[in-house]
């Protein structure tokens, strides 16, 4: 008899920066990002610290963890509903994740200010985004294939634009402390989808 094919799970690598990721998060929470040390993740995770430099680069660079939780997150939940539309599916993300960013706010902000210090963050923020931007283009393939959105342009370039207009919106948060962002992310994909004319 045949044995049902189940997903392959994590090897010990992943499962390590899993675990170090989900100690720094619990760390942070506590005690707040300033508070923590890598010396303190790495008792947590009960790792050496060479082994935390082997999964991230600094502190700063969990937030690619954090940003890969998320999609993956994500890509299995839009999985299960594809009775949802792609506009649907859009706002559904742009939902998530602003909700993610804002329940862990004081960790965040400085995350992600730490995170933009750095010399090489360009090169870290689309590293940090590039399933983010595979998964915002396949809504918008099938978006494309549905007759929902036009076609006429790369899937690609549609998602470079949101996850940009999206991380602009995060930094500006990260300036701007009492604006409150969720309603900024909707408004933008309204214009995204919409466009600026009037009807």
């Amino acid at each position: 008899m045949a044995e049902a094919a189940t997903a392959p799970r994590p090897g010990k690598k992943e499962r390590t920066r899993r675990e170090i990721y989900r100690i720094a998060m619990e760390s942070f929470a506590k005690r707040g990002y300033d508070g923590v040390t890598i010396e303190d993740i790495c008792a947590g995770a009960g790792i050496a610290k060479a082994t935390f430099f082997l999964h991230f680069k600094n502190k700063a660079a969990l937030l690619l963890a954090f940003n890969e939780e998320i999609t993956n997150a994500l890509a299995d939940k839009l999985s299960e509903n594809n009775d949802s539309t792609a506009e649907e599916q859009l706002r559904f993300m742009a939902d998530v994740f602003g909700e993610a960013y804002h329940s862990n706010a004081q960790v965040m902000r400085r995350l992600l200010t730490e995170f933009l210090e750095q010399p090489a963050s360009y090169r870290m923020a689309r590293q940090a985004n590039e399933s983010l931007i595979a998964l915002v283009a396949n809504i918008v393939r099938q978006g494309q294939e549905k007759g929902e959105f036009r076609k006429g342009f790369l899937p690609e370039l549609a998602a470079l634009s949101i996850v940009a207009t999206w991380s602009a919106l995060i930094a500006f948060w990260l300036e701007n402390p009492e604006v409150e962002t969720e309603s900024s992310g909707k408004a933008f994909l309204d214009i995204a989808m919409n466009g600026l004319k009037a009807a």
